[in-house]
């Protein structure tokens, strides 16, 4: 029993100190956050490590490695939230004369955060719509997202609409020949029965010709003797 009791403050010991080291390595020293004042009350830890990387001592000098690591830290803005703060730190990498895509779509990201939390207000807790100031800045906005499309879904779309075309296409030919064909059938069969019926009757007005004749001239006084 005693062993087992042991154990367990053993156990609760090593717990305690392994989470208080991980809190004071999560922990960014002054120095940091006084260079980096957004650092400021970061608990997320993958923001923490971001930082601490930023405030090392070799990436001082290294400038493309610090565009790297605040693109990744205003990245990790956007996926908590921190819409504002994302946008603050792109306005200070562009200062810095840093431009790049991925600045340009953390920026829309973050701006369509801080618009759909707008309207989220203005629906469910202000209840209204969209003013006559709003509503054209929007609807500008939608037209140009729409123009903005990516290409492959317009390249995807049209590739669908001409393999039905052409889908379309072969059955109508195929439609077609197969119709072509029942229609040359039915005029050989047509034609065949025209031909045999005209055979018969060619075979068959003889022999009522040749009865007649036949009659005539079997009794060729028979005109004299009625007389």
């Amino acid at each position: 029993m005693k062993n087992n009791l042991s154990f367990i403050v053993l156990l609760i010991s090593g717990m305690a100190q392994l989470c208080f080291a991980q809190t004071h390595a999560a922990e960014l020293n002054r120095s940091c956050i006084k260079a980096y004042p957004q650092a400021k009350d970061v608990t997320d830890l993958a923001l923490i490590g971001l930082y601490q990387q930023l405030c090392d001592k070799s990436v001082k000098k290294n400038i493309p490695l610090q565009h790297q690591l605040n693109t990744q830290i205003a990245k990790r803005y956007v996926e908590l939230g921190y819409n504002l703060k994302a946008l603050n730190l792109i306005e200070q990498l562009h200062q810095q004369n840093y431009h790049h895509q991925d600045l340009t779509d953390l920026g829309f990201l973050a701006g369509i955060g801080i618009s759909a939390g707008s309207l989220e207000q203005m629906r469910s807790t202000e209840v209204r719509a969209l003013n006559e100031f709003t509503y054209p800045q929007a609807k500008s906005l939608t037209e140009h997202i729409y123009l903005a499309q990516p290409a492959p879904k317009f390249s995807e779309s049209s590739s669908h609409t001409a393999l039905n075309s052409k889908s379309k296409q072969i059955k109508t030919k195929a439609n077609t020949t197969l119709k072509q064909n029942v229609n040359l059938k039915k005029n050989k069969t047509s034609s065949n029965n025209t031909k045999v019926n005209t055979a018969a009757m060619n075979n068959k007005k003889p022999e009522n010709i040749s009865t007649q004749t036949h009659g005539l001239t079997t009794n060729p006084f028979g005109s004299l003797k009625n007389n």
